[in-house]
């Protein structure tokens, strides 16, 4: 069951940062994505399990924001799956360094 939440609310109980995980279906849900396009980005290397020798993955919930950005470019754009990957990877580098910048 995927749980759609309106593009600027997220659930009161997710922190989005890189100290609180969410597992896998938690973050389908969140992101829209299905579980088969984010086992595709976790096997092309470019989304992370913070466990992934375990039988459930779970993940720093910063991904949420970008996974769900990556999910709306694949919609408004009409992406193909085999892109999804290269996109997360200049969404997570654009995080990175609007961090960076941030701390600065």
């Amino acid at each position: 069951m995927n749980v759609e939440y309106p593009e600027s609310i997220l659930p009161d109980s997710i922190l989005l940062d890189e100290q609180h995980e969410i597992s896998l279906n938690e973050l389908a849900e969140l992101s829209g994505l299905s579980l088969e396009e984010l086992y595709t980005l976790v096997d092309s290397g470019v989304l992370l399990p913070n466990n992934p020798e375990d039988a459930i993955w779970h993940f720093n919930s910063h991904y949420v924001i970008s996974v769900r950005t990556l999910f709306r470019l694949k919609q408004d754009f009409e992406l193909e799956s085999s892109s999804l990957a290269l996109m997360l990877t200049f969404l997570e580098r654009i995080r990175i360094l609007e961090h960076q910048l941030n701390r600065h």
